[in-house]
């Protein structure tokens, strides 16, 4: 059998895990609650540089699929770096969400606020200026199309 298991901090991640469960009829679990720990796995975890924030609670042996959530657009994710930078070889998919400014503790603000500076340095265009007014004012790139592609990998 396969379950959900994501790790989410201001709600994105969650939300593509629930929908891709409503989607498949998979159970799906917070990382952080009581599931299953010997079935298969498909774990929707957010990107912090090349880190998926929580996939070291799972057990690697039972990854089927891991789903990242970030912000920036899939043309600078680079799965084979988080792949292996996070110890895991399954297919690994890219979904964009979201910041809620009002879930983030003062340090992730701040961390935010330094990326924007130096991206604000480099020059803003159109191609990371949506990103950078996401990250100072909190903003959404959630689109369940994203799910598209790992409900077909399941149905296989």
């Amino acid at each position: 059998m396969t379950i959900i298991v994501y790790s989410s901090h201001t709600g994105s991640t969650e939300k593509y895990a629930r929908e891709l469960s409503s989607r498949t009829g998979l159970d799906c679990y917070s990382v952080d609650s009581e599931y299953p720990r010997h079935e298969q796995i498909v774990f929707f975890g957010w990107l912090r540089k090349d880190t998926v924030v929580g996939i070291d609670k799972v057990e690697r042996s039972c990854l089927k699929a891991v789903c990242v959530v970030g912000l920036d657009n899939a043309g600078s994710f680079h799965p084979d770096i988080v792949a292996s930078k996070n110890k895991y070889k399954v297919p690994t998919y890219y979904l964009r969400g979201w910041i809620d400014r009002k879930k983030l503790n003062p340090l992730d603000k701040g961390v935010l606020m330094l990326v924007c500076v130096m991206m604000k340095l480099k020059g803003l265009n159109e191609f990371n200026q949506p990103l950078f007014e996401a990250m100072m004012e909190g903003g959404s790139f959630y689109d369940p199309v994203y799910l598209d592609s790992i409900e077909l990998f399941l149905k296989r």
